[in-house]
């Protein structure tokens, strides 16, 4: 749904936000490439701008729908490895307050992502538990 420059910039903000908290694993390395497999752009695990000029260029180029994408794909990155800690809240927050989403707005986003990742588990569990039946 986004457009060539948006894809860019989003995947940037992804590896910045993959590295957030210093820790860049293979779930996350996974989960750049299929972000950009999906866009149909070049994987990416280096940026080229600070982590401002990124967010600074998405929050003029974006309407808020494109925000609201961003930040729940960027929310999915920041627990891709089962961890989230205070430099990832931090990094959200400030992304959010750059695209002029509330602190209310934000954090019912991530209960939506906790709430589909659970479910997804829990079907995952149930798939798995039936096949061993």
């Amino acid at each position: 749904m986004l457009k060539d420059e948006q894809k860019n910039l989003f995947l940037e903000l992804a590896v910045v936000a993959a590295k957030a908290n210093g820790n860049f694993d293979e779930t996350e390395k996974e989960m750049l490439i299929k972000f950009a497999n999906e866009m149909k752009i070049a994987p990416k695990d280096e940026v080229t701008k600070s982590e401002d000029e990124i967010i600074d260029e998405l929050a003029k180029i974006c309407g808020k729908k494109e925000k609201k994408i961003i930040l729940f794909e960027t929310i999915g990155i920041l627990n891709a490895d089962g961890e989230f800690d205070e430099k990832e809240a931090e990094h959200l927050a400030k992304i959010a307050k750059k695209f002029e989403i509330s602190q209310e707005d934000l954090e019912y986003m991530m209960s939506l992502v906790s709430y589909y990742v659970e479910l997804f588990d829990e079907i995952v569990y149930t798939v798995v538990d039936e096949d061993e039946e």
